[in-house]
């Protein structure tokens, strides 16, 4: 009997079953340790995909714009927990109308460092919320600056894929 092994893959719509050889499979693994097997099969179905497309693949880059698309599913769960939170103890709407006064707009996140230690000397109530609405916008200047990033990458495969006429 060969030397080989069923994975069974769990799909949306179904499963589909893997013969793998096993001595291959251990190898692989052994060599890419302490890497995980599952990145390494798909960086190696992404790569034959590309192959038979007749274009480029460059792992680094899909790399960076998957672990890009981890953060930003990071950072959008969240900022929406701490804003939740911070609407639960009825403080969001006070601190977002005080950060305004003290010269933070919603669309400029950039001078947050500059504009966070008067928010927190201005803030009344309990020093926590202040605090909180702060790391809450320095997730949503996180989230923003993933978001630009994967503007790029999107960008940048939109545009490397156009044919020129």
């Amino acid at each position: 009997m060969l030397p080989y092994f069923s994975v069974e893959v769990f799909l949306l719509r179904g499963t589909v079953t893997l013969h793998l050889d096993l001595e291959l499979f251990q190898e692989l693994r052994k060599a890419i340790a302490p890497a995980k097997i599952s990145r390494e099969i798909d960086d190696l179905m992404r790569k034959r995909i590309a192959e038979l497309e007749g274009r480029e693949y460059r792992q680094e880059e899909q790399v960076d714009y998957e672990a890009l698309e981890r953060e930003h599913v990071r950072l959008v769960r969240e900022v929406d927990q701490q804003e939740r939170w911070l609407r639960k103890r009825k403080v969001y709407d006070d601190l977002t109308r005080l950060a305004v006064k003290v010269g933070l707009t919603p669309k400029d996140l950039g001078r947050l460092d500059e504009v966070a230690p008067k928010l927190r000397r201005e803030w009344t109530g309990d020093p926590q919320d202040a605090h909180q609405f702060i790391m809450l916008l320095e997730a949503a200047r996180a989230r923003r600056e993933v978001e630009r990033k994967l503007d790029e990458v999107r960008d940048s495969r939109a545009a490397s894929q156009q044919v020129p006429v």
